[in-house]
């Protein structure tokens, strides 16, 4: 092996590395990098490329290789082969093994998508436990233009089209704009030997098929420049999706709800109805991220479900994959994690028995009472009731129980509280925190909401009850 410095020969690939790292931002000075080594031409050459940079642009470099434990002896030589390449570059080096056949069929999933969870995971073990910044990855150029094929055979949208980005959170790709046959001339310059996945050559796999198959019969057919075709389709895609989403975001911030910072997130179903289709889908993207975190991903088929509830009844819901419930509450559309939804569901009757006293207080409900004259103009966060109709009785205060009703009209005509709140539009979850106020049987207030009828101060009442709530109720 060749350990010399850049030399004329293959200053394209050192050049195009560190021209992504600068203009991209990839590493700074002081960063201690580890790289993803398989033992293949990519990730042999993005070693060796990111050794020869690292005295120039000041940062570390280390070296990590998963054992996937699928191709028996093969995979073996690999791990030794990192293992001596490591050494021969002066490199630290870090190995594990991983059966992912078993992990793929414990877990249901594919063994390429097993294969790269538990890369990641092992990554992630390694940058906390010894301190590593950033995590390079040889994803190269054939790979970009081979994931746009693979999105556009899906059917993906102009983010998908985006393809692989040089950085995602400490994940970096140095080598994003280098073609895979510079990779291959690179290491047979600098003498660097790299092994061949036997499995590159099975069509069982989507991307070999691709790689392998349709890939050649563009180039050949279509357009020798297919690479180049495709990578600039990904750039105008990804700075085309990056001012769409934006505009979204900023939007976003319009629509939620005004108690954004408190979980559930909510938006505005009048404003979702008003914008165009294709920023309705990214504001529903944005509030299911904002809810399951930055990872999470929705097909069309979950965005147009949830679009089809802005003409739903209050209560109508779609389940989301990985347990996201999105639902119609009054005027909002509402996203929360069945979890939480599943714990809103599981009451917590609570009740105090009081005596009206000069002052009397419950902590745990924020609610303060106290005797005081009748012409006490009460101000925010308090209501009054005749306390001469109360005093002598019992007094309580709960939350709701079955059938529950309240005097509304002067003549004494009473009101389902269901029936009531449902007119006020109270989430279904909320009512059973509101505290009622309740002398023997008969509720006398909504606590932060109003006074029963035949409580309320009267002409010739002498003294108030005076309530004084708290922090439950200064957000309704």
């Amino acid at each position: 092996m060749n350990n010399s410095s850049t030399n004329s020969e293959h200053d394209i690939v050192i050049d195009a590395a560190r021209t992504a790292i600068e203009d991209n931002a990839l590493i700074e000075k002081g960063d201690r990098v580890l790289v993803a080594l398989s033992g293949g031409a990519d990730s042999v050459c993005l070693l060796s490329v990111l050794k020869k940079l690292s005295g120039e642009l000041g940062f570390e470099v280390c070296a990590a290789h998963l054992n996937h434990m699928i191709r028996g002896a093969e995979a073996d030589r690999d791990e030794a082969y990192a293992a001596e390449l490591c050494t021969a570059l002066g490199v630290g080096f870090y190995a594990e093994r991983t059966d992912v056949p078993a992990i793929s069929k414990e877990r249901g999933i594919s063994e390429e998508l097993a294969g790269r969870e538990e890369r990641y995971a092992f990554f992630d073990r390694l940058c906390k436990c010894h301190g590593f910044t950033k995590v390079a990855t040889a994803h190269n150029k054939n790979d970009r233009a081979e994931t746009v094929l693979m999105r556009m055979i899906r059917g993906t949208g102009i983010e998908g089209l985006g393809s692989i980005k040089y950085k995602r959170d400490n994940i970096i790709r140095p080598l994003l704009d280098v073609e895979r046959y510079d990779i291959e001339e690179y290491c047979r310059r600098e003498g660097l030997k790299f092994c061949t996945d036997s499995t590159n050559a099975d069509s069982d796999y989507t991307r070999n098929r691709v790689r392998n198959e349709l890939m050649p019969m563009l180039r050949d057919s279509f357009n020798p420049s297919i690479i180049d075709s495709l990578c600039r389709l990904a750039d105008n895609a990804a700075e085309d999706a990056e001012f769409i989403n934006g505009y979204a975001n900023r939007l976003y911030n319009r629509i939620n709800s005004p108690l954004k910072k408190k979980k559930p997130v909510l938006l505005d179903i009048k404003s979702l109805k008003m914008v165009d289709k294709g920023i309705r889908s990214r504001l529903i993207l944005i509030a299911a991220r904002d809810v399951m975190g930055d990872g999470y991903r929705l097909e069309r088929v979950h965005t147009e479900a949830v679009v089809s509830l802005l003409d739903r009844a209050t209560g109508t819901s779609e389940a989301l994959p990985s347990g996201l419930l999105v639902s119609v509450k009054y005027g909002w559309l509402e996203f929360i994690t069945a979890e939480e939804a599943a714990e809103r569901r599981v009451r917590h009757d609570f009740l105090y028995e009081i005596e009206a006293e000069d002052t009397s207080e419950i902590d745990n409900l924020g609610v303060k009472l106290c005797i005081t004259s009748p012409e006490v103009k009460p101000s925010k966060n308090q209501m009054i009731l005749d306390y001469d109709m109360i005093e002598g009785k019992m007094i309580s205060i709960r939350n709701r129980r079955a059938g529950d009703k309240i005097v509304l009209f002067s003549d004494g005509r009473r009101r389902k509280l269901k029936d009531y709140w449902i007119d006020k539009k109270v989430p279904r979850e909320e009512r059973d925190k509101i505290p009622l106020l309740c002398v023997e049987k008969e509720i006398a207030a909504i606590i932060g909401d109003r006074v029963a009828e035949n409580y309320k101060i009267k002409k010739d009442t002498k003294r108030g009850l005076l309530i004084t709530y708290g922090e439950y109720n200064e957000n309704r």
